[in-house]
């Protein structure tokens, strides 16, 4: 099981055009879904009621899809290291998006949980997209790290109508990133809710203050540190 969480891939998809997988499930690999490409293309399909427990890197890992996508829908994923089973030294994210990805990636009415690091780390110049799921946990090494976390990604990002279970940093932007939308989502807020600062995308007058804002609403405000904050 130890060789498995470190280097077993449960499903592995290259180039397969209009591809359906329903109901399928892996347990205890090091990455549970991985998008790659091969010298005949990438991949584009539908992916219904998918699931993988105990994926140590990723759930799911795209390093490369179509321009028109992998769809992901009902899908359940949780992503550490269980001791009995294999080390923890596994930077443990449920979805990993690649550099070289270009594709889209959109993520529908699925859930996150167990002790995982992060929910999303992002890269690429593909869109990346999370609606009406639930994130239950991450951070388990507690070091302040955000559900979702843009890397290097230079294409756009969506996060729709999703749940936010744990009261840590929930959305960092970076610097990188073309677009976002972030909207009709539900935060557990302890203390504050901290997001990446991107005048270029959410705010181009941004010399706010405090005294600017009304704090019974949500309002996102620039810090000289370049974050967000959320406050209710």
């Amino acid at each position: 099981m130890s060789w498995q969480l470190l280097h077993g891939r449960a499903f592995v998809f290259a180039r397969t055009d209009w591809e359906y997988v329903f109901n399928t499930f892996a347990f205890g690999y090091a990455i549970g879904y991985h998008f790659i490409s091969s010298k005949e293309g990438s991949c584009n399909g539908n992916f219904l009621g998918i699931g993988a427990d105990m994926a140590a890197n990723a759930s799911v890992q795209v390093d490369s899809a179509d321009p028109w996508g992998i769809l992901i829908t009902n899908g359940e994923f949780t992503s550490f290291v269980d001791p009995n089973f294999g080390p923890q030294y596994a930077d443990s994210t449920q979805v990993v998006v690649s550099s070289t990805n270009t594709g889209s990636i959109q993520i529908v009415n699925s859930a996150f949980w167990g002790p995982s690091n992060q929910i999303a780390r992002l890269n690429g110049s593909g869109t990346t997209s999370f609606s009406n799921c639930v994130f239950n946990t991450w951070d388990a090494k507690r070091k302040g790290d955000p559900a979702i976390k843009v890397e290097t990604a230079t294409g756009n990002l969506l996060v729709t109508n999703s749940v936010f279970q744990y009261g840590g940093k929930q959305i960092d932007l970076g610097t990188t990133l073309k677009k976002a939308v972030i909207t009709g989502n539900m935060f557990t807020v302890k203390n504050q809710a901290l997001y990446a600062y991107m005048p270029s995308i959410l705010d181009t007058h941004h010399t706010h203050t405090h005294a600017q804002t009304h704090t019974r609403t949500r309002t996102l405000i620039a810090h000289t540190s370049h974050l967000l904050n959320a406050q209710c």
